[in-house]
């Protein structure tokens, strides 16, 4: 990008030396000439070159996301208490019940971006349920988390589909309510994973009191 700005200040340092020796109306579309064909493919790579820029940056964002979501996911699911044998969950059955009708709902939104985003936390949300299957009862986080976590997840996705209903505007207002969208949906990974710990940290407290 440096070379790039070099290369256009010396074109101009040219261009501007050229029309101090030649000032007449006769050179002045030659002058005129040579302006346009110094700077218009200056320009052109110029803008190249930024959008490149930025979809490099893009696709580094894109995988950092992905890489720290699998550690996440990873650290969800080694929390996972195997010392106690798998149950059948109240708690985890009307969790898992809001949860597949979130994925039915998911599999209409029509924005790529944030219907994956919808999925990831899914899949998120089964191992925070499968966590509460391995433990011996369903603690009152437990129940807050199947009642009303998923049931604050479920109802950011109407809200999201109702937004949808009745949006107006031009494509760049659209294109910032998609990366908006996608943000406030990926807050729910991080209160998933605390729920968890707080699920634990409930269970392993009761096991102690007993």
């Amino acid at each position: 990008m440096s070379k790039l700005m070099i290369a256009l200040l010396f074109g101009s340092g040219i261009l501007l030396g050229f029309s101090n020796f030649f000032r007449s109306d006769d050179v002045a579309p030659l002058y005129i000439a040579a302006l346009i064909l110094v700077f218009l493919p200056i320009v052109l790579v110029y803008n190249r070159m930024k959008l490149q820029s930025a979809t490099e940056a893009r696709l580094r964002e894109i995988r950092l996301e992905a890489q720290n979501l699998a550690l996440v996911k990873r650290e969800a699911k080694s929390k996972i208490p195997k010392e106690f044998p798998r149950r059948e969950s109240p708690a985890a059955f009307e969790g898992a019940t809001k949860v597949g009708a979130v994925r039915s709902m998911a599999s209409l939104v029509r924005k790529p971006k944030l219907r994956e985003k919808i999925f990831e936390i899914c899949d998120f949300a089964d191992l925070v349920l499968e966590t509460i299957r391995h433990l011996p009862d369903d603690t009152p986080a437990a129940v807050a988390f199947c009642e009303t976590h998923l049931s604050r997840f479920t109802e950011a996705l109407e809200r999201c589909f109702e937004m949808h209903r009745n949006e107006e505007g031009p494509f760049a207002k659209q294109s910032l309510i998609d990366a908006h969208e996608v943000e406030c949906f990926s807050t729910f990974i991080t209160v998933f994973k605390r729920q968890q710990d707080t699920i634990l940290f409930e269970s392993l407290k009761s096991n102690k009191a007993n």
